[in-house]
């Protein structure tokens, strides 16, 4: 699902800029990273995280988005030679199983309403020992009970859905932390896949 206008000029603000890189170095501090892997950021928007972390640690990045304008934004500038930018659907990659040493998904499945097909295409596309990053809202249960019969376009995602995922499909988990609020909360987490 594409971003609104607000929520795009939002996500667009130097200081969200600001804030995801420092939440991208923060979680990247718990992979052991070595020049040329291959690193994909689904939901890239702007790109402002690709780009960072192509430049800072010369892996080879691709981010895809669904927003074609999020997408040209993101390659406006972008001389970095390990950096590609491409508008494609998270549920339905065009990469080859077993691409990626690395996926990151910063704040993107609550936006997807078949989030759990966005997340098995994550793990076919991600390699045996490979990592995902993984930050968004997770609801409380009533709450998501609420929310999924007032609307069916957003990725309502509980804790125990999340772990359910996480614990079919092997992954082991080697940081979590959970911000909690009244109707959602925040987590974060880097998973190992088998």
């Amino acid at each position: 699902m594409k971003l609104g206008r607000l929520e795009k000029w939002f996500m667009n603000t130097q200081k969200h800029a600001e804030y995801v890189v420092n939440r991208a170095q923060k979680l990247l501090k718990f992979i052991e990273l070595k020049e040329k892997q291959d690193f994909l950021e689904v939901g890239c928007g702007n790109g402002v995280v690709s780009k960072y972390i192509a430049k800072k640690y010369h892996l080879n990045v691709t981010g895809v988005d669904v927003d074609p304008e999020q997408i040209e934004f993101a390659k406006k500038n972008t001389n970095t030679p390990n950096l590609h930018f491409l508008e494609a659907d998270v549920n339905h990659l065009a990469f080859e199983d077993n691409s990626f040493d690395i996926v990151l998904s910063f704040g993107v499945m609550h936006h997807i309403s078949n989030w759990l097909d966005a997340m098995e295409e994550i793990k076919r596309v991600l390699r045996p020992k490979g990592y995902f990053i993984y930050m968004d809202l997770v609801y409380h249960e009533l709450t998501a009970k609420i929310g999924r019969s007032l609307t069916r376009n957003y990725g309502i995602i509980t804790m125990r859905d999340l772990n359910s995922f996480i614990e079919k499909n092997k992954f082991s988990t080697i940081h979590a932390s959970l911000s909690k609020s009244i109707l959602w909360n925040e987590y974060e987490a880097v998973y190992q896949k088998s």
